[in-house]
């Protein structure tokens, strides 16, 4: 299959990197892990995690990325890390990391290139 004729997951833009986080917790369960992707879009840091909002209407499923084009003060934190650790324990915390710690550690995996099935993001 040719790239051209790849289908493009549908994307949605959240409001912040927690945002994000807090839904990468939400798509964890004790038997499914989950990470993250980044990836570069041109000079764009780009964090996401895919999908799939299953059966929409008549389809098996829609894949969606849901992403965050990092600012320029994350991006640094966001390159150099593994991992991104969530704590609720004293209010909602996220920090980097480049090993996983304790509460939710969502490994960050980097892609070389964006996928193809990745439509441009803004």
């Amino acid at each position: 299959m040719s790239k051209e004729d790849l289908r493009k997951v549908l994307t949605i833009r959240v409001g912040s990197l927690k945002d994000l986080v807090r839904l990468a917790m939400t798509y964890a369960t004790p038997s499914q892990t989950i990470f993250l992707l980044k990836f570069y879009e041109g000079d764009k840091l780009v964090v996401g995690l895919l999908g799939l909002f299953r059966d929409y209407y008549k389809f098996y499923g829609l894949p969606i990325l849901y992403y965050h084009i990092c600012s320029d003060d994350e991006k640094e934190k966001v390159v150099n890390a593994n991992y991104i650790i969530a704590s609720t324990s004293d209010g909602e915390r996220i920090e980097f990391s480049k090993t996983p710690k304790p509460g939710m550690s969502i490994p960050l995996i980097t892609f070389a290139e964006k996928p193809p099935i990745i439509p441009s993001l803004e």
